[in-house]
């Protein structure tokens, strides 16, 4: 009698893992675009449809919004992150409304989806950076969280054909610590009018590459 109630849990828990969460599904009919895509022409996909994930690594509160900008990280077959030691790069992401950076730590996972609205420089460190950005419609920030420490930085210099990109980054180390937090989700209501103004100010304040790891006392 345990044996089958140990194998009815066991399945319960591998379904509900395989599972995408509710505020990040997309129709079926809906045609999701990848992250490399996307950054290899990004006027070709403007107001398309995408679902990526990763880790943060900056939360910043603008008046009428949130920015969050994330590490991206593929993604497992239920949406959550596959964060690894590395990484295609980093994109931006803006919400309607006031995110708690509380909530919305360095170094967690978190799922969006959205549409794609262009791309807007800003800085890695001290690196000019071309981020590829996408308008929130809703996101999961997932229980079992990781939090990468990027102790460092650098750039592999480069020519894109493509918006003439001077640098790539790579992680030189990269450490990642798993710890465990509750999960929560949103759905949101893009706003394009919001996104436009914010995109006619390109530039954005210095931030700090690093992405700290806080580990907190059970």
């Amino acid at each position: 009698m345990l044996a089958k109630i140990a194998v009815f849990f066991s399945v319960a828990l591998m379904a509900g893992c395989s599972t995408i969460p509710d505020s990040i599904k997309v129709e079926d009919n809906v045609t999701l675009v990848e992250y490399q895509k996307v950054t290899a022409n990004p006027e070709a996909n403007v107001g398309k449809t995408v679902r990526w994930g990763g880790v943060i690594a900056n939360v910043l509160n603008l008046p009428d919004a949130t920015m969050v900008e994330m590490v991206d990280f593929p993604l497992r077959s239920y949406a959550r992150p596959l964060v690894s030691n590395q990484s295609m790069g980093r994109f931006r992401v803006y919400i309607d409304g006031f995110i708690d950076p509380v909530l919305f730590e360095k170094g967690r996972s978190v799922t969006f989806t959205g549409e794609v609205t262009g791309m807007e420089s800003g800085l890695v460190g001290e690196h000019q950076y071309l981020f590829p950005t996408i308008q929130s419609s809703g996101y999961h920030l997932w229980k079992e969280v990781d939090r990468v420490d990027v102790t460092n930085l650098g750039m592999w210099p480069y020519t894109s054909s493509y918006w003439g990109w001077p640098y790539r980054p790579y992680h030189q180390r990269v450490i990642i610590r798993r710890h465990s937090d509750s999960p929560s989700g949103g759905s949101l209501t893009p706003n394009r009018g919001s996104q436009s103004n914010r995109h006619n100010n390109n530039s954005s304040p210095r931030r700090n590459n690093s992405v700290k790891t806080v580990d907190k006392e059970p």
